[in-house]
């Protein structure tokens, strides 16, 4: 029997910085006993040498901005005036295709409630699913939906009526603009209703804030990341002290230094594995600081690289205690991929105190709370005095997050 395909879009990853990457790696990991998996990919994205799993199609074929309005805003000027030009000439080329095609009063409708404007990821994205052969029984997961995503879809699912299910997961905040995702998110919205296309977001902030701006709350599907797990044994070793992702003070790198020396003042051993990446101007003063403690103490291991996906869980597999020195206001606003990977490597937390957005989830008691750093110390010396049973809830806790994701709405639409 031949199998389904299902199409992963992460549009606007340029490199495998971040969690774009993981998570495409992750929903492939899940759903490639089912379904033969398509990425489509930006043109300039570049993997490097990264790890990708193997039977996966790489279809780079998104034409987005080359130079970033941030990096380069006289370049990016004229790569929009180039744009603005080209829309011209997508305009007459898809007029004389969809004529042909018998589909241009769908192409007239959609295109001039769109202000005469083609999406800027639409003609890349059409074609690439023609050359995919995709049909009813196919999937599309939009990894990371944005405003060009979400008008991409639009202007696709109304042209052609007929096309394969589509998921679109929303990453990041949507912002209110002119022709703002909300404005396609209406358009789109009878296909929602046949179940066609389907909305997807996580618990918390970007939850309320999408529910607020549309009428049938009851289309919004909350969703749980997609994730591999490891299982961790208790044994007569040193426990480990951990830190993964970025070197910024909101997530408390600054803190590192003088928690391990108060660590260190207690005399007990414990092993250190700080990994970051590249230190910024407010944190470089702090990366020096843990360097040179490295050098004094054998214990504290430094990892100054950005991971791939096999590379990141080995070191999350080495971590049994993630103290989450956030700034509170950080964790409040969304949910952290760190505290995903340590719930699915079952390591114990120590989080802060009155997080009442992490302890939605956190439905175990695998972690301990602190109000500031002598208090991250107290905890962390207490849970390892009782690691065994922090361990156990740890289990618990991956196993009702395994189940979680079995169950969700986006596995279930899918599968």
């Amino acid at each position: 029997m031949t199998k389904k395909k299902l199409v992963l879009l992460e549009s606007e990853m340029l490199a495998p910085n971040g969690h774009f990457l993981d998570y495409l790696i992750e929903s492939s990991i899940y759903f490639e006993d089912k379904f033969n998996i398509i990425w489509y990919l930006n043109k300039n994205c570049d993997l490097k040498e990264s790890y990708i799993p193997k039977n996966v199609e790489i279809n780079k074929i998104i034409i987005s901005n080359y130079y970033r309005r941030n990096n380069n805003k006289l370049f990016y000027f004229f790569e929009e005036i180039f744009f603005f030009f080209k829309n011209f000439y997508d305009i007459f080329y898809f007029t004389v295709l969809f004529i042909k095609k018998k589909k241009f009063i769908n192409f007239f409708k959609t295109l001039s409630s769109n202000y005469f404007i083609i999406p800027r990821y639409f003609k890349s994205f059409y074609f690439g699913v023609l050359n995919s052969n995709l049909n009813e029984n196919d999937h599309i997961l939009v990894q990371s939906c944005r405003r060009k995503d979400i008008s991409c879809i639009y202007f696709f699912s109304n042209i052609e009526k007929v096309f394969p299910k589509i998921h679109l997961r929303v990453f990041y905040p949507p912002k209110k603009r002119f022709k703002s995702f909300y404005f396609y998110l209406s358009k789109i919205e009878n296909f929602m209703k046949k179940n066609k296309i389907f909305l997807y977001t996580e618990h918390g902030y970007k939850e309320k804030l999408i529910k607020n701006e549309i009428n049938n709350k009851y289309l919004v599907n909350t969703v749980t990341p997609i994730f591999s797990f490891f299982e961790r044994f208790q044994a007569n070793f040193t426990l480990t002290i951990g830190f993964v992702g970025q070197a910024r003070k909101d997530k408390g790198f600054h803190l590192l230094p003088e928690l391990i020396l108060k660590l260190e003042k207690k005399k007990i051993n414990f092993n250190y594995l700080i990994q970051f990446t590249s230190a910024n101007k407010d944190t470089e003063i702090y990366k020096n600081q843990l360097l040179s403690i490295a050098k004094d103490n054998s214990r504290v291991k430094i990892v100054n690289k950005y991971l791939d996906f096999k590379e990141y869980r080995n070191i999350l597999s080495q971590i049994d205690i993630m103290p989450m020195l956030y700034d509170i206001n950080h964790l409040t606003m969304g949910n952290s991929g760190v505290i995903y990977s340590c719930i699915t490597h079952e390591v114990s937390l120590v989080i802060p105190n009155d997080c009442s957005h992490l302890k939605k989830f956190l439905i175990f008691k695998s972690y301990e709370e602190a109000r500031d750093l002598d208090e991250y110390v107290e905890k962390i010396i207490f849970i390892k005095n009782n690691f065994s049973l922090y361990l156990t809830e740890a289990k618990k806790l991956s196993l009702d997050l395994k189940n979680t994701i079995k169950n969700s709405s986006l596995v279930r639409n899918i599968v």
